[in-house]
């Protein structure tokens, strides 16, 4: 199997333009640090385990695990709490799209993720 198929996230207001996995792999050349397809290794992505093609289940399933971790965030630290990652607030900016990547670029990305 020479691609995976990844999920990602766009931007909505420039359709080519991708979420970075974080700010030291983002594209500071842009204004949101988002990055495109040349460098999307360095994209926030969702993988599945079995490495088949991720589904509006599988991101609903993630946004429901950010939003565990936020109430629990909120619940233990109260409303001023630091959270890294607002994925609600993501949601609001971009969209799951699926793209395909080569196992190089997931290595890579699943090393970002650790």
């Amino acid at each position: 199997m020479d691609k995976v198929t990844v999920m990602v996230m766009r931007n909505k207001t420039n359709a080519e333009r991708y979420l970075a996995a974080n700010a030291d792999v983002g594209d500071w050349d842009d204004e949101n640090l988002d990055v495109t397809l040349a460098d999307i290794q360095n994209a926030y992505m969702i993988v599945r385990k079995d490495n088949a093609d991720p589904t509006t289940a599988d991101f609903e399933e993630h946004k429901k695990w950010h939003l565990a971790v936020k109430s629990y965030l909120t619940e233990k630290y109260g409303p001023s709490r630091f959270i890294s990652l607002d994925f609600e607030a993501v949601c609001e900016h971009y969209e799951p799209v699926n793209v395909e990547i080569t196992q190089e670029q997931l290595q890579y990305a699943r090393e970002l993720m650790e």
